[in-house]
């Protein structure tokens, strides 16, 4: 008798590679969002330092829409495209960003930040480098990205 070769379940690979590169895209996404919101940064900068202002003016900018990119990944049946995650991942900033010039129009009680032209740089340069990072890196080092 022949012994017969039957194949490789590929489901059980395709569903372990879907959920490691699930918690890859969070912790990528939550790490970067937990170390925007939590820097120290008058611990490592002093006060009207080039660092310190440059870090509470634009770092966020730049960080955020990037973590923001990752996980947005997280959905790709629903958004297909990278350009599409792209998009939503620079849209939604710059929504807020223009939300901070019309806010002084209405009354106010708090601080919600200002408007600043440079911060929709910065969150054009943070997706664009989510998206080199996930095409060109990401891309080459894991099989089934």
């Amino acid at each position: 008798m022949d012994s017969v070769q039957y194949q490789e379940n590929g489901a059980r690979k395709s569903i372990f590679g879907q959920v490691i590169k699930a918690v890859f895209l969070l912790l990528i996404s939550a790490g970067l969002y937990m170390f925007a919101n939590d820097f120290p940064v008058y611990d490592v900068f002093e006060p009207q330092s080039a660092g310190w202002i440059l870090w509470v003016s634009y770092a966020n900018n730049l960080i955020l829409p990037f973590a923001l990119y990752f996980f947005l990944c997280l959905g790709e049946r629903w958004l297909k495209t990278w350009q599409l995650r792209a998009l939503l991942a620079f849209a939604i900033p710059v929504l807020l960003e223009f939300a901070q010039l019309l806010y002084y129009r209405l009354p106010h009680d708090h601080y919600v930040g200002s408007f600043d032209p440079w911060d929709i740089v910065m969150e054009l340069l943070g997706v664009g480098l989510a998206v080199l990072i996930e095409r060109r890196l990401f891309a080459r080092l894991f099989k089934n990205w």
